[in-house]
């Protein structure tokens, strides 16, 4: 079954060389097997899909997080790095130094996927409820892999008037083909078909959610919207898995781990010695790490700091060196050899519900307030900082939106926030340049520019 898998892994170009864009791979090799002669049975699809899912750590597993909150104003970068970190920080990315490995592991996640469902018919054994649920759960998996992608390599939906900005390119199919970016508007509606196939197909539970079940499908078509300021659907579907009951929302700050809140997520494993999340490790302080990315001081004083008793500030940060030239604050709350990555959370489906509630057609600010007095009655163990309910319209979203930023620090959330904002009109500076900075856009690797694909422009 290795031997199988692996030689479809070489197919289809899924360990490429750094030269060769991972869009334009040669599935012709010699002495490899044919797909028609590794996929035959259930079990050999169920291990393709299961490779499908592993490579989400390759994307959601840290290194999307990072470097969205390098390019944010949550964070500053240690001195002395010198690798892409640099680059992505001082937002000049080029196509010799970015993140390829987010662009990377996204597409292979899609190669696989899009193997998967061309074969569901072809395999022996499968039954119609396996084929409905792994067609479902490669859909979900293809959906959250644009998604990703589209976030950091393109401007943010609202750009244009009618998001008719350069894209990604869409894969469906593994077809070997030169492709140029679809439009923002094509991306986006080609997600939400395939979330919506996965809402349709998918079980209510799914292996403790750590693959992918209707809920995980609700959740990110929750984001997925909120990220297209259609916020009707984004309180609809967000207000779906609230209010599931599958999913249990910690009072107690000393019950509640942010990894595992968890409506989908990545599993470590102790025993066998797997690990996700490992790009987390960029903010670890633990033992002997000494973490490259930091909390802004500037932020810790103005923003974390700002509201006595907070118990986040209590247990999410450390003070290192205070006092001398060297102090720097870290953050702690991915201090974790075995992490669990919550990939999509209650907390943030809660905070997503409660700026889509004051922001949809009919404002629902009740909803909203209840929403931030569960995540601020947590933080603080009583309701002292609780919204009052004739808070108005600007208090409860200015609430939401520290909120946001205070709960889900470190997570990449803040960047696509302020982008949105901006997209929506709002006058928005992120670290000095405004939030259509061509910087704030990473660029595609070298090997991608052809004559149909073109790159983001760079800085001046």
């Amino acid at each position: 079954m290795k031997n199988k898998y692996l030689a479809i892994i070489f197919l289809f170009g899924f360990l490429f060389s750094g030269c060769e864009s991972i869009l334009t791979i040669d599935p012709v090799d010699e002495g490899v097997i044919l797909e028609s002669d590794a996929l035959k049975t259930k079990d050999d699809l169920q291990e393709l899909l299961n490779a499908a899912y592993d490579v989400v750590n390759g994307f959601y597993g840290g290194r999307f997080q990072r470097t969205s909150e390098l390019l944010g104003d949550n964070m500053v970068l240690r001195d002395g790095i010198t690798d892409e970190m640099v680059n992505i920080y001082k937002r000049y990315t080029t196509g010799y130094f970015t993140d390829n490995e987010s662009y990377e592991q996204a597409y292979i996640c899609i190669l696989r996927s899009n193997l998967v469902l061309e074969n569901l018919e072809s395999v022996s054994g499968l039954s119609a409820d396996d084929a409905t649920r792994m067609a479902a759960e490669a859909k979900f998996l293809r959906g959250i892999a644009h998604f990703a992608v589209v976030r950091l390599f393109a401007q943010p939906y609202g750009y244009t008037s009618d998001n008719s900005h350069p894209g990604i390119v869409i894969k469906t199919n593994t077809k070997v083909e030169l492709l140029p970016r679809n439009t923002v508007s094509e991306v986006y509606q080609q997600i939400i078909v395939d979330l919506t196939d996965a809402e349709s197909g998918l079980p209510a539970e799914n292996s403790d959610f750590a693959y992918a079940t209707r809920w995980a499908a609700k959740g990110a078509l929750a984001q997925v919207y909120f990220q297209m300021h259609d916020y009707d659907n984004a309180f609809s579907k967000a207000t779906e898995v609230i209010n599931s009951g599958s999913f249990t929302f910690a009072t107690n700050f000393e019950d509640y781990n942010p990894g595992n809140d968890a409506v989908f997520k990545l599993v470590s494993n102790e025993v066998s010695g797997k690990r996700v999340g490992g790009d987390f490790g960029v903010f670890r302080s633990d033992g002997t790490n000494i973490p490259n990315i930091r909390i802004a001081p500037d932020v810790y004083k103005n923003v974390i700091k700002a509201n006595a008793g907070d118990k986040r500030t209590e247990n999410w940060y450390q003070v290192f060196n205070p006092g001398a030239d060297n102090e720097y604050v870290a953050l702690t709350k991915f201090n974790d050899e075995f992490p669990v990555v919550a990939v999509i959370r209650l907390t943030e489906l809660k905070l997503l519900r409660a700026e889509a509630a004051m922001l949809k057609s009919s404002v629902d600010k009740p909803a909203a307030i209840s929403e931030i007095n569960d995540i601020r009655e947590r933080a603080y163990g009583s309701s002292s900082k609780n919204l009052l309910e004739t808070a108005d319209m600007e208090a409860v979203l200015n609430a939401v939106h520290t909120e946001r930023r205070l709960e889900l620090i470190g997570e990449g959330y803040r960047l696509h926030d302020l982008k949105r904002m901006g997209a929506a009109g709002a006058d928005i500076i992120i670290r000095g340049v405004n939030w259509d900075y061509v910087g704030l856009v990473i660029q595609f690797g070298a090997s991608e520019a052809n004559e149909v694909f073109v790159p983001n422009p760079e800085p001046n």
